[in-house]
């Protein structure tokens, strides 16, 4: 059974600055609008994702936090683009602090199939939106819109975006 990693390395370290695999889908459905979940920690618009946990494949850990924050029972996804780096650190409202490698991934899902709903409380709202209808960057939670033109640069390159 796969252990919390957050909770459990947060005892040891409090709030201290930690490195954590981070897991986000992008999550498309048959009308080409995007799966967005509003964040309750801080309002800000994201993909649905989390954290690897303790004993976890990267993909059981990607279908967990998918049906913890939306609802949705993933079959498949496929990578499209990993980042890391100091400019890849969050600033939690609790003082938490954590730099993320992001392995990100896409799934499409036939939207009258997905019933919505958050299991976990970590977001207010999950909203699937037109591409124009995409919040500006200051209402985005950190590094989203860098995943959003990675995918873009996927769908057009068919490679893996490395950054």
């Amino acid at each position: 059974m796969a252990i919390d990693y957050i909770p459990y390395i947060r005892k040891k370290v409090g709030h201290d600055r930690i490195l954590s695999v981070g897991l986000t889908a992008l999550i498309e459905n048959e009308k080409g609008e995007i799966l967005f979940e509003i964040r309750s920690d801080n309002g800000l618009y994201c993909l649905p994702g989390g954290s690897i946990d303790l004993d976890e494949t990267v993909m059981e850990g990607l279908f967990r936090e998918v049906k913890e924050e939306t609802g949705i029972t993933l079959k498949e996804a496929t990578l499209f683009s990993i980042f890391s780096g100091n400019k890849n650190s969050l600033h939690y409202p609790n003082g938490d602090i954590t730099d993320y490698v992001s392995l990100n991934f896409y799934s499409k899902v036939d939207s009258k199939e997905a019933e919505l709903h958050s299991l976990d409380g970590e977001s207010t709202s999950l909203l699937w939106l037109k591409k124009e209808d995409i919040p500006s960057e200051d209402k985005l939670l950190l590094g989203q819109n860098k995943i959003l033109q990675q995918f873009e640069k996927f769908k057009k390159d068919k490679m893996v975006v490395v950054d």
